[in-house]
């Protein structure tokens, strides 16, 4: 994030949000309308497998990002449930924001992106199984 603008990064650190330990901060399937970058702290990242048992495929941690997969899809759906472990500080990337810097993006990065997309869901399908 350090290759933003500063007063761009000042008006995004201004969208901090604390978190809980074991709160939800959203659920699979749910429409997503911002992305999360981790300050303090680590979320898991959870699928629902075939008996209904939760299975963490992933553990964010401080300076990563995560929720982003929903914002780069058409319908905007998340595609797994994150959860904070032991409480956590984040940063909430509005939609429209993360879509006005999207739109700056060379077409040959979006088709990258889309790319790892559609690879993060195979796997995301694939460990459900």
């Amino acid at each position: 994030m350090s290759g933003l603008p500063e007063a761009e990064l000042e008006k995004l650190l201004a969208n901090r949000r604390r978190v809980a330990p074991g709160e939800v901060i959203f659920l699979e399937g749910q429409q997503g309308d911002r992305a999360y970058v981790i300050l303090t702290g680590e979320v898991h990242i959870t699928i629902e497998e075939a008996d209904g048992k939760q299975l963490v495929i992933n553990r964010i941690h401080a300076g990563e990002i995560f929720g982003e997969i929903a914002l780069l899809q058409k319908d905007c759906k998340r595609t797994a449930t994150a959860v904070s472990k032991d409480g956590c500080e984040l940063l909430s990337i509005d939609k429209t924001v993360f879509d006005t810097r999207l739109k700056e993006a060379d077409p040959l990065l979006r088709f990258v992106i889309d790319h790892l997309c559609q690879i993060v869901l195979t796997w995301t399908d694939r460990a459900r199984r």
